[in-house]
């Protein structure tokens, strides 16, 4: 039974293109999805411990130099209070005398604290005790105790022996509240001996390590991670739970502390210790990492990972069926019409909607089908062209053999008178009209189309006289190109037609060739003033607009540079081929230029 639906399913399969490109894509989509979603829950696990381990280290670090920036700008402040000249002042002041030891702190105030504890508002007292046993103790946020004295300090001693300024963490009793009643408080004492030989003294600062305690607690180390700052032996100074201030830590953290920086997994717990120096006091900044806040990313970075793989299969799938619909069903049209057009209905058009492949491939056929008509429209006025050609040259050899034999008595009567000149006319005359009438050959080479010219040329001079002058300069490596027939001599009978026969004044004109890489341009220039800048430019445009088609030919037969164009365009269908028309630049008149494809006659035969 099983056998059987499998066979169907199969055989449905391999005779549908849109089954089949349903089911090679849901293979792969599966495949790629599966084998993605492997990789990527093993690399992100481990990119995941990685990460955590950097991400805290760089916390440490970051709290390492907010917290050495502390304690510098704390030191800085402490020197320069200890080292100003009111200071020393007031270590000179006699301890008996209350008013001066008051006035000389207020003259501190001013000049120096008042500015200093605006930037470090955590400081909460300033103490200052001179060896002539003058002291004053100023207290900002809480009150000092009545029977505090700093002479009482057991660390005094210790000050006087330092270069440095002296620094400790301690849990002060000698702050009171606001009810008077002693409380302890978590401070960073810094003291050091300043003075005159003759006159010294300390200065202390109390410092609240609340924004110590802040910046613990900010730096996030998940649910169950701990931050903490301890003395390279252990005891922890500042701890996020105020509690564990004074308590040592495990004798194998404190191990490790030994080093400068440094991250290492404690195998009996799974928690990540990482840990750094506060350069300034030397004390260790120390992360404790849950294994459990790690491993909970890794597990809910694989569930959301199997979630949208699981959801992005079965939306593949989906949107590979209506895909696939879309496509096959836009093919199985297109084919319907491509079926129609190869029995000869070239009429239907696809109309296929979308923006895609498909929607682009009807619009070729279309394209194609439009196309496919034109050509057929031209090829029919080609052929009819063609045949009126024809006839056309039927008629002009018809009426050419007469005129061979009338301009042949012509010439002879001529050389019997003794007239030259009109031998002359008549000889270039008849090869003028063995030449045009000769239609086995639409291509000639380039100086039998000149001797054309020359021919015409002659019959000007002799017409005109002095009055017509011209020059003609063909390079050899021009001479044999192959040439479209009689397209030259109408521009020069232009230059006639609109120079002396207009003017009735000299015209000269020079006519040369040049080779421009796969073309050659054959210049004629003239010293007609008939055409002003205004005129060459709508010249311009209507040669722009001459188009190949049978309507064009019959408008332009009679118009000597459009014919010329018309004809190059129509036989040669390649861009830069035809008749350009400019200023001159050498005669002053008119440049026109024909420009032809550089073949020669081994060519043609090829």
């Amino acid at each position: 039974m099983y056998g059987g639906v499998d066979a169907e399913v199969w055989k449905k399969i391999h005779a549908s293109l849109k089954w089949k490109l349903v089911s090679l894509l849901i293979v792969i989509i599966v495949s790629m999805v599966s084998m993605i979603g492997f990789f990527s829950y093993y690399d992100t696990s481990r990119t995941i411990r990685q990460d955590v381990s950097h991400f805290s280290e760089q916390i440490l670090r970051q709290a390492n130099l907010n917290l050495n920036r502390q304690y510098m700008e704390y030191e800085r402040g402490l020197l320069v209070l200890g080292t100003s000249n009111e200071f020393t002042e007031w270590l000179k002041v006699d301890p008996m005398d209350r008013f001066e030891l008051i006035s000389g702190f207020h003259s501190l105030e001013r000049n120096y604290l008042r500015s200093f504890l605006v930037r470090q508002p955590e400081i909460m007292s300033i103490s200052m005790l001179s060896d002539k046993g003058g002291e004053f103790n100023y207290a900002l946020t809480s009150g000092l105790s009545k029977d505090y004295s700093m002479a009482n300090e057991p660390w005094l001693s210790e000050v006087g022996r330092l270069e440095k300024v002296h620094h400790r963490v301690v849990q002060s009793t000698a702050y009171v509240n606001y009810k008077s009643n002693p409380e302890q408080v978590l401070i960073l004492s810094m003291a050091g001996q300043f003075g005159e030989p003759d006159a010294k003294g300390f200065l202390k600062m109390d410092i609240s390590l609340e924004p110590v305690q802040t910046i613990l607690n900010q730096m996030e180390l998940g649910d169950k991670g701990i931050g903490l700052i301890a003395k390279p032996d252990g005891t922890i100074l500042v701890h996020q739970n105020q509690s564990q201030v004074g308590s040592v830590l495990e004798p194998d953290i404190t191990e490790q502390l030994t080093a400068q920086s440094g991250t290492y997994l404690r195998k009996e717990t799974q928690q990540l210790i990482v840990f750094d120096t506060i350069p300034y006091t030397g004390w260790k900044t120390v992360a404790i990492l849950s294994n459990q806040d790690i491993t909970s990313s890794i597990n809910r970075v694989r569930n959301v990972t199997i979630g949208i793989a699981s959801t992005g299969i079965l939306l593949a799938i989906i949107l590979v069926t209506l895909v696939a619909t879309s496509i096959t069903s836009r093919l199985s049209k297109l084919r319907s019409h491509m079926k129609r057009a190869q029995y000869g209905n070239f009429r239907d058009r696809i109309h296929i909607e979308g923006s895609d492949e498909v929607s682009d491939l009807s619009h070729s056929f279309n394209r194609m089908l439009n196309e496919l008509e034109d050509s057929i429209l031209q090829l029919t006025e080609t052929q009819l062209m063609q045949q009126r050609a024809v006839f056309s040259a039927m008629q002009s050899q018809i009426r050419s053999h007469f005129l061979y034999n009338s301009l042949e008595s012509i010439n002879s009567m001529a050389h019997l008178a003794g007239h030259t000149d009109i031998e002359k006319t008549s000889i270039s005359l008849s090869r003028m009209l063995r030449y045009t009438s000769n239609y086995q050959d639409m291509l000639v080479k380039l100086e039998d189309e000149i001797a054309h010219v020359n021919h015409y040329m002659n019959i000007s001079r002799i017409r005109f006289g002095e009055e017509v002058s011209y020059h003609i300069h063909i390079p050899e490596d021009c001479r044999e190109v192959l040439c479209l027939k009689v397209i030259l001599q109408p521009i020069a009978e232009n230059a006639i037609k609109h120079g002396i026969e207009t003017t009735g004044e000299l015209t000269c004109l020079e006519v040369s060739a040049q080779r421009d890489g796969d073309f050659v341009s054959i210049i004629f220039e003239d010293n007609g003033k008939n055409y002003d800048e205004e005129r060459l430019e709508a010249f311009r445009t209507r040669l722009l607009q001459v188009t190949p088609s049978q309507e064009e030919y019959a408008s332009l037969t009679n118009v000597g540079l459009l014919n010329v164009h018309f004809r190059l365009q129509a036989f040669y269908q390649m861009n830069g081929v035809g008749v350009e028309i400019s200023k001159g630049s050498r005669l002053g008149g008119v440049k026109v230029t024909v420009r032809i494809p550089y073949r020669l006659n081994s060519q043609k035969e090829r």
